[in-house]
């Protein structure tokens, strides 16, 4: 995509943020806070349908479809939804440990813990679809668009229907998401070309220090929080620094896959995902503390750095065979 389809695009997103916040705004100060909340909370078939859609069911999905796009689609790709979804994910906690904002009173159905606003599912989902959906766009699959953009407002309203957020928490969640996805197309470029010109070294101190230095500063001011900030920066650590030292040592490149190699890099890094990411949760017990936080940064770490290493590692190895 040149540089003008690229400012259309952008002009594109601008808009559709604006028009956002402005639908929100007016359904807000017009009395629609609750409104959405109060229509569906009685029916059972919508909660059921909608309710299946949580938080883990969420995260699982993303890493998924991370994996898949880093094995077989293209790592940097991969790589930049990964690092939008996990930045998205820890602005949005630290926002909901500072407005501690209760969640309406509809929630007694889902009884979803932690606070209110902003909706992870609306302001990740912004991110981490609208990225999907930006991405489609460039390589001129309007189907693929379409799906990607239906789903991020479909499971942003999704939390109405259930009744754990009001309005105002997926409205502000959608509008914050977009000003996020906005500045990652915006910023990611630039930012590469600054840490490309870094030694192997500084990259992975920064890849290391910057995680943990988040998660300290998160537990610190907020040591009663319930959000996934161990999850987060877990994940954004061991992504970083395997990311790193595989581009530097390992250098797997799946744009140069045939068809047949990709369905099966597909299929071993799927089930080597799975297998990590439930049998992990197995040997990592859960504490009633900062423990349990800790546990979390350790998992994730674990489990990141290992996808993005050991995986196309295993793929280099088999692709020589």
């Amino acid at each position: 995509m040149n540089d003008k389809s690229n400012g259309k695009l952008m002009l594109y997103l601008l808009a559709i943020t604006a028009v956002t916040f402005i639908i929100g705004l007016i359904l807000y100060l017009t009395g629609f806070n609750l409104f959405f909340n109060d229509l569906f909370i009685d029916n059972d078939i919508t909660f059921a349908i909608f309710s299946v859609i949580d938080t883990k069911i969420l995260v699982l999905i993303f890493l998924l479809i991370i994996v898949a796009s880093w094995y077989i689609y293209d790592k940097r790709f991969a790589k930049n939804l990964a690092i939008g979804i996990l930045s998205s994910y820890y602005f949005c906690s630290f926002l909901k440990d500072i407005f501690q904002d209760p969640r309406p009173a509809t929630n007694y159905k889902a009884n979803e813990s932690g606070n209110g606003f902003p909706s992870g599912h609306a302001q990740n989902g912004a991110v981490g679809w609208g990225y999907l959906a930006y991405e489609a766009y460039r390589k001129d699959n309007k189907i693929l668009f379409w799906i990607f953009a239906i789903l991020l407002y479909l499971i942003a309203g999704s939390r109405l229907v259930i009744g754990v957020h009001d309005l105002q928490d997926v409205w502000g969640g959608l509008t914050i998401g977009f000003i996020w996805l906005i500045l990652l197309i915006f910023l990611e470029p630039k930012v590469s070309e600054k840490l490309s010109s870094l030694s192997f070294l500084i990259k992975a101190i920064l890849s290391i220090f910057i995680p943990i230095f988040l998660f300290i500063l998160a537990i610190l001011i907020f040591p009663t929080t319930e959000e996934s900030y161990g999850l987060i920066c877990g994940g954004l650590m061991g992504l970083s620094l395997g990311y790193i030292i595989e581009t530097e040592k390992i250098k797997y490149e799946p744009t140069n896959l045939s068809t047949t190699q990709r369905i099966i890099n597909l299929a071993i890094g799927l089930a080597i995902t799975l297998l990590l990411y439930f049998g992990l949760s197995l040997i990592f017990p859960e504490f009633d503390s900062i423990i349990d936080h800790i546990m979390d940064l350790l998992q994730y770490f674990i489990l990141s750095f290992i996808l993005v290493t050991l995986v196309p590692w295993i793929f280099t190895k088999i692709q020589r065979k």
